[in-house]
C-alpha cells in the first residue's frame, strides 16, 4: 500500500491515525489564505519526493501528479513488485486509474499568471500538466508504458 494523505504517509501511520480519530485538517499553511473566509484544510506536509520521484518531474509537475507517482512508488515497494517482476508483466492486461475531479490547479495558477505578463513567459507543459488525465498517464509512463491510462473525474 502506498499513501500520501494529511494523516500520514505511511500505511501504517496513516491507518493508526484513522483508528485514533486524528484529524488531518488544520490552518492552511501553504499560501497566504487572509482574504478568504475559510483557512482550513486537509493539506499534505511534510512531503518529500526524494528517492520516488526524479529531480527533473519534481521541479516542473504539479503536487497532485507527485503524490501519485510517491504513492504508486510506495505501494509497488511495499507489495514487493521489483524490476525484475515488472519486466514479466503482460503490459496489455495492466492499467492505471486514477479517481479525482481536479488535478494541476497551480500549475494553471502559475500560466494565468505568467500570461498576465507575456504568453512567452507561459510553460509549454502547462495544459498537458493541468489536465486531470495527466497524474494517470505520468503513472502509466514512469511503469515503462503500460497499455492504459485513464483519469476517472467525479
Amino acid at each position: 500500500m502506498g499513501v500520501v494523505t494529511p494523516l500520514g504517509h505511511e500505511p501504517d501511520v496513516f491507518y493508526n491515525n484513522l483508528l485514533e480519530g486524528v484529524s488531518g485538517i488544520s490552518e492552511i499553511e501553504t499560501f497566504d489564505c487572509a482574504q478568504f473566509p475559510k483557512r482550513i484544510a486537509g493539506e499534505i506536509k511534510s512531503f518529500s519526493t526524494d528517492g520516488w520521484v526524479a529531480p527533473k518531474f519534481s521541479k516542473r509537475m504539479d503536487k497532485f501528479m507527485l503524490y501519485s507517482l510517491t504513492a504508486r512508488k510506495k505501494a509497488l515497494q511495499d507489495g514487493g513488485v521489483n524490476e525484475d517482476v515488472m519486466e514479466e508483466l503482460d503490459k496489455t492486461k495492466c492499467g492505471v486509474l486514477i479517481g479525482s475531479a481536479m488535478g494541476g490547479m497551480k500549475v494553471f495558477n502559475d500560466a494565468i499568471e505568467a500570461l498576465r505578463i507575456s504568453y512567452r513567459k507561459m510553460n509549454p507543459f502547462c495544459v498537458p500538466f493541468a489536465t486531470t488525465n495527466m497524474g494517470s498517464t505520468m503513472l502509466a509512463m514512469d511503469l515503462v508504458s503500460l497499455n492504459l491510462d485513464s483519469a476517472m473525474l467525479r
